[in-house]
């Protein structure tokens, strides 16, 4: 069962009560991520969750990590374009430690200078090991190109310049501007009551001010470029992407069945045509990047500079084909019958379970239940998917983003071209 109790000052608290499971999670979303940032507090947010940990009023780091290594349990936190997720998963006895230890992180960081010098040293190291990383890079460069010019482009981690740069202040005043109560969402899975963790959180935000979201601008529409860093690699690493529906679209269920079809899996067509048929590639998938108003359907290949031409050439003979023929029957069963059996799969897990009472709830506003969610799968129609391929797989929308042996002028070589 889902229940939902709003407080005073707008703090959103949201429990799922799973009979029968010995774990629960509870997690603090703050709505707030790297496209809310100016250019110059590129990386802020990140550098704030690392923070949080650093210590508060009452624990140490290391007394922090060890209540939660003697509950047996995992603390974790990430960021991302949206929003920043600090989470616990406990036996569900323990729970209200948890919460206990979550609030008081979130509310009583201490933010200690030599802290912060020395988490900006980490956070450095982190950005110079993606550098290094190509076929990671590539996906940030991707981002970069594709969301030109609006804060969805900007990483999540930062840029080493901007991360020098930050002070204490910046920190402190972002975290009093963004850290509210009509940015903060709380939600719990598990064996939970959900009148007794109200109470408990009361205790630590009904106090908090309420404040305002940040303001959030749509992208302009990004159309069809190429760009190429130059490395000296062995391979080359290729993103290809175009525009794709939003987390909120009627249109994501479809989205979802297209990219299982072209990319998804190991069964998916560009893997078993550059992988299996061809051995072009070791690593070749797809994915969505979709956002609370937008989105990308990307691929992603690492391939040999000799073979880049042949394996472009196939990959947007695939897109056209998609275009023009659409999907099977077949193809159209098996990606539904594959996405749904994941989904029922992942409500097994408490932390899963909460991570989708939030994004649901971020996104559209309530929670789907299973049975909306798998009946969304079961309504897609082979119509259906061939339509949106053909709107998102057209050559004005279409972006390369490559990065190692590749002409520093460009890679003139290829036809994008996927129209009829």
């Amino acid at each position: 069962m889902i229940e939902k109790t709003v407080l005073d000052n707008g703090v959103r608290i949201l429990t799922e009560s799973i009979p029968g499971t010995y774990s629960a999670t509870v997690g603090f979303w703050v709505e707030n991520g790297s496209r809310h940032e100016t250019p110059t507090e590129n990386g802020i947010s990140h550098f704030i969750e690392h923070m949080l940990f650093k210590g508060t009023l009452r624990h140490g780091a290391l007394t922090i990590a060890k209540k939660i290594d003697a509950m047996g349990g995992a603390l974790n936190a990430f960021t991302s374009q949206e929003y920043s997720c600090y989470l616990a998963k406990v036996e569900s006895r323990k729970l209200p430690q948890a919460i206990d230890l979550l609030s008081d992180v979130l509310l009583n960081a201490l933010f200690d200078l030599d802290d912060i010098e020395k988490e900006r040293r980490v956070i450095l190291q982190e950005i110079h090991g993606l550098a290094d990383n190509s076929d990671e890079l590539v996906h940030d460069q991707f981002n970069r190109a594709y969301w030109q010019g609006h804060g969805l482009g900007q990483p999540v981690i930062g840029t080493a310049q901007t991360v020098s740069a930050l002070t204490r202040e910046q920190l402190l005043s972002f975290v009093a501007d963004r850290l509210h109560a009509t940015n903060l969402l709380i939600c719990v899975a598990g064996q939970v009551h959900h009148a007794q963790v109200v109470d408990r959180l009361c205790g630590f935000f009904s106090a908090l001010p309420a404040g305002k979201k940040p303001e959030r601008t749509v992208p302009k529409p990004s159309y069809r470029q190429v760009v190429s860093l130059f490395k000296e690699l062995e391979q080359v690493h290729l993103c290809l992407g175009t525009p794709a529906p939003s987390q909120s679209s009627p249109e994501r269920f479809t989205a979802h069945v297209l990219n299982a079809v072209l990319g998804g899996s190991m069964s998916s067509r560009l893997f078993q045509i550059l992988r299996e048929q061809h051995g072009l590639a070791y690593a070749i998938y797809s994915y969505l990047n979709s956002h609370s108003d937008c989105g990308a359907q990307v691929i992603y290949a690492g391939i040999s500079p000799s073979d880049l031409n042949v394996a472009m050439t196939l990959i947007l003979h695939e897109l056209r084909q998609l275009r023009t023929f659409g999907i099977s029957r077949e193809e159209l069963n098996f990606a539904i019958d594959k996405l749904s059996g994941q989904f029922l799969l992942s409500l097994e897990n408490t932390e899963h379970r909460m991570t989708r009472l939030a994004r649901n709830h971020m996104f559209l506003g309530y929670v789907q239940s299973p049975r909306e969610v798998l009946d969304s799968f079961r309504r897609v129609r082979l119509e259906d998917v061939q339509a949106l391929a053909r709107d998102m797989f057209q050559d004005e929308y279409l972006h390369v983003v490559m990065v190692g042996k590749v002409p520093k002028e460009g890679y003139p070589l290829v036809d994008l071209t996927v129209e009829d």
